[in-house]
């Protein structure tokens, strides 16, 4: 797998958009997309675009007079690499060490607890 580096939170809100669309997606269809809790402004977007381009999670196309850009990677994978690189960190690699600190913290239901049964039970 290629070496991927870690989106800011920010970058990371205009991937989730790219992702959820279909793709090329123009510069102003992304603006439409951000929800109230981001009022960004175009430059701003367009900063945040011109990053990922620079990092190569997308590339861009000339579409009449509006920039489109397409993922260079699809939000499974680079969800994938992310949580590796979490469990590494801070799990030293162990997914039941990860999945003790959450059910230490009382996060799991009766029904994620089964539900995780069966998930394991269908890998053997």
């Amino acid at each position: 797998m290629k070496q991927v580096k870690k989106l800011p939170d920010s970058e990371f809100e205009i991937m989730r958009i790219i992702w959820q669309n279909e793709p090329p997606i123009t510069t102003n269809q992304i603006i439409k997309c951000l929800d109230d809790d981001h009022k960004w402004k175009a430059q701003t977007v367009l900063t945040l675009l011109s990053r990922l381009i620079d990092k190569e999670f997308l590339s861009t196309l000339k579409q009449g007079k509006e920039r489109a850009y397409i993922p260079l990677i699809n939000e499974q994978e680079y969800l994938q690499i992310e949580t590796n690189n979490f469990v590494k960190k801070y799990h030293k690699n162990s997914i039941t060490a990860l999945i003790n600190t959450f059910y230490s913290g009382n996060d799991f239901s009766e029904k994620d607890l089964e539900d995780l049964k069966k998930w394991l039970s269908e890998r053997k």
